[in-house]
């Protein structure tokens, strides 16, 4: 009985994923071969591609993989123990400082290193005329 019950109710999640899938709007993108729910995503597959073949080594997982992985995670997290000591907001978000401030921001102990990956992405970001946090 219970099993009849959650099968029932995986039907309609399902059925109702369906319905919401097939109602999003999609926009065909110029490069004819990519679509999106916002046309102002669509530069974003050149970008994919230009990272996949020329920093991830045709999309391998490389170092340079795991350090953009790496330097993402620690961009999202970042803190500032000065200011939670003021009890203020200490930070947070993807917001590209770690990239925008090198000098700084890679001195922090746990960011060590990461300044090699901003270094190899800086040439990305001007190519495509993109923030550091869109990266």
């Amino acid at each position: 009985m219970a099993f009849k019950a959650l099968l029932a109710v995986v039907s309609v999640v399902l059925a109702l994923q369906s319905v919401e899938a097939a109602l999003t709007r999609r926009v065909a993108c110029p490069d004819g071969k990519n679509t999106a729910t916002n046309a102002a995503c669509c530069q974003l597959f050149a970008v994919r591609e230009d990272l996949q073949q020329n920093l991830f080594h045709g999309g391998q997982c490389t170092a340079e993989a795991h350090e953009s992985l790496r330097l993402t995670f620690h961009d999202a997290i970042a803190i500032s123990p000065a200011m939670e000591a003021q009890g203020k907001f200490g930070g947070g978000g993807a917001d590209g400082s770690i990239a925008i401030f090198p000098e700084i921001e890679t001195a922090f102990h746990p960011n060590i290193g990461l300044d090699e990956i901003v270094a190899l992405q800086k040439p990305f970001v001007a190519r495509h005329n993109l923030s550091h946090a869109d990266l």
